[in-house]
């Protein structure tokens, strides 16, 4: 894995002409672009930072941000937490489509959690307020782990959520399993602590990217999102897990059909 890249700002080689009405981040990206191909940024070294990037092309982070989220978004660059952002092709791919996801019935929703994964990038201890309780449907003053996590399609590693996991300490074990593609969480409650599921709670609602997340996943302040939380109980009423989930707009969608007979 290449190392922190700490050179100063690099002047750009192969910028393109920006029109009038040519949005800023639409210029940079293709001039990002052009670099890559031209060989600037070699396949495995590190983009310069955005305050570089800023710096070097005269515009805004946020300007930075939208314009390598679309390098991202066609496989050039990926970006990893600590290190930089690595250039990861020389040529842009298609831009990939929305993961649809029908999530109706419970076995739609655990077959779902299969085909995800998560990746930590860090860890708190949570003591529950009344805020959080009402929330989170639990007990006033119970601690929570609470990992933060990206969620990756299994099948093709791209990046459809930011993810808040809350677990009961008496579960902590559960995260020296989430690397690769690793169980569910549930099904790991299972197999691990014997804990059976026996209902899940959804909640869906509009809402704006959580701040602490904008540069993981490459978008600017005020990006919207799909804000999906799921609570799981065991037969007692027992509240287990909760997986907070923030889709980015452009890579999620939920689908459930129904048919006349579907009810009981």
């Amino acid at each position: 894995m290449p190392s922190k890249n700490n050179n100063p700002p690099a002047k750009p080689t192969r910028a393109t002409p920006r029109s009038k009405t040519q949005p800023r981040y639409a210029w940079l990206h293709q001039s990002l672009l052009n670099d890559i191909v031209a060989g600037k940024y070699p396949v495995g070294s590190l983009l310069p930072t955005e305050a570089q990037l800023s710096a070097t092309f005269g515009v805004s982070r946020h300007t930075v941000r939208e314009a390598t989220r679309r390098l991202v978004d066609t496989g050039m660059i990926v970006r990893y937490p600590s290190i930089g952002t690595v250039v990861t092709s020389a040529q842009p791919g298609a831009a990939q489509p929305s993961y649809i996801a029908g999530l109706g019935r419970m076995k739609d929703l655990l077959a779902y959690t299969d085909q995800t994964r998560l990746e930590v990038f860090g860890e708190t201890l949570a003591v529950a307020d009344d805020a959080m309780a009402e929330s989170l449907r639990c007990e006033p003053g119970s601690k929570w782990l609470v990992f933060h996590t990206n969620r990756c399609l299994v099948e093709s590693g791209r990046v459809i959520s930011y993810t808040r996991v809350y677990i009961r300490p008496e579960f902590e074990g559960i995260k020296q399993k989430l690397h690769g593609n690793h169980p569910s969480i549930y099904k790991m409650l299972q197999d691990d602590y014997g804990q059976e599921i026996h209902r899940i709670r959804q909640q869906i609602e509009a809402t704006l990217m959580p701040e602490n997340a904008l540069f993981q996943l490459g978008l600017e302040s005020g990006s919207p999102a799909l804000h999906m939380l799921r609570a799981y109980f065991d037969p007692q009423d027992r509240l287990l897990t909760v997986s907070e989930n923030f889709y980015i707009a452009d890579r999620f969608k939920l689908q459930t059909d129904w048919e006349r007979g579907d009810e009981p």
